[in-house]
């Protein structure tokens, strides 16, 4: 299907984590190629949009922590002029917002936009299963633009790519003989990390082979973790990358042999950047969730049950596996 044609000024809000916000790139690529010369907006968390800026695919990110937003989602009240000014401006708006009532795309009309197309940002209960970047491309699809191929891919720029330099200048890394395996041991949700002891447990085998390095990531909001890490590793203390930025950190990822993460913004980061991930998954379906490419190994237990499905952890020896078939390619 041809897609319609009077689209010049397109919105799309998603204002999930930056995992939610890599598994739009299927979506954005899809529109970018269906509207060429298209005014494409998104609105959500800018610091969680950061990796899409300077790529063509979007022309603006704008903050989703507008002035009176919440007024969105209430039935009859005053709107503010602001909103207008901002909204009424779009001819098409794709929103993955949670609305079951159709308030929040109701008053998106009453701003003054155009087409608003709206579904909720979670794909439906199974069965079937169907994957989040797929589920996201079914509102394309009623502008009737094609989808394209699914897997997500973030390819770096020189400019990026250099940010982590000073790093491996710093401790004298040599990227033609060290293998770098970065690790994330965190998750948007406690209940989606795999335990310490067991991080703790591979980055302790890694680090007894010869020619690789094994780097943890950590962020502001996992300092807990990286205390209790650096607990369990005090005998042996890895090289660290804490608080930096979405993308030193990329950059970081790029250069690694293998990544290992568990269901995570960063996890789905490196599988876009098209590095070997060994992605670790407990509670969470990776069916619908994980993150998606030939580069990905996911690595889930057998047992236990959470919600009506079995699942459980993967033990260290099944996370070394599948770290250790990467490592072991040319």
């Amino acid at each position: 299907m041809a897609p319609t044609g009077a689209t010049q000024r397109l919105l799309v809000i998603r204002a999930g984590a930056l995992g939610d916000c890599l598994l739009m790139l299927p979506t954005l690529t899809a529109l970018r190629t269906a509207f060429p010369q298209a005014r494409i907006d998104v609105m959500g968390y800018p610091g969680r949009w950061a990796w899409v800026r300077g790529r063509g695919l979007v022309n603006h990110i704008h903050s989703i922590e507008q002035p009176g937003m919440h007024l969105l989602f209430c039935d009859g009240v005053a709107l503010p002029e602001g909103l207008a000014a901002l909204f009424g401006t779009y001819d098409t708006i794709l929103s993955y917002r949670p609305d079951p009532e159709g308030l929040f795309a109701a008053n998106l009309r009453r701003l003054g936009a155009g087409l608003v197309l709206s579904q909720s940002p979670f794909p439906p209960p199974p069965p079937p299963r169907l994957h989040a970047a797929d589920f996201a491309l079914q509102l394309t699809a009623q502008l009737g633009v094609s989808s394209l191929p699914v897997t997500p891919r973030l390819p770096l720029t020189a400019a990026e790519l250099a940010l982590v330099q000073p790093f491996f200048t710093e401790h004298r890394l040599d990227l033609q003989s060290d293998r770098l395996v970065v690790l994330h041991p965190g998750s948007g949700s406690a209940a989606k990390r795999w335990p310490l002891v067991n991080v703790a447990a591979v980055i302790e085998a890694l680090a007894e082979q010869a020619g690789v390095i094994p780097i943890i990531v950590t962020g502001y909001a996992e300092e807990t973790t990286a205390t209790e890490l650096r607990f369990l590793l005090r005998r042996a203390p890895p090289l660290r990358a804490e608080n930096w930025s979405l993308l030193p950190t990329a950059a970081l990822i790029a250069y690694a042999a293998v990544f290992i993460g568990n269901d995570s913004g960063l996890t789905h980061l490196a599988a876009a950047l098209g590095r070997p991930t060994v992605a670790i998954f407990g509670p969470t379906d990776p069916e619908i969730w994980g993150p998606r490419g030939d580069c990905v190994t996911i690595v889930r237990g057998k047992t236990g049950e959470a919600g009506g499905q079995e699942w459980g952890w993967p033990d260290v020896s099944s996370v070394l596996q599948a770290v250790q078939r990467w490592l072991a390619r040319p």
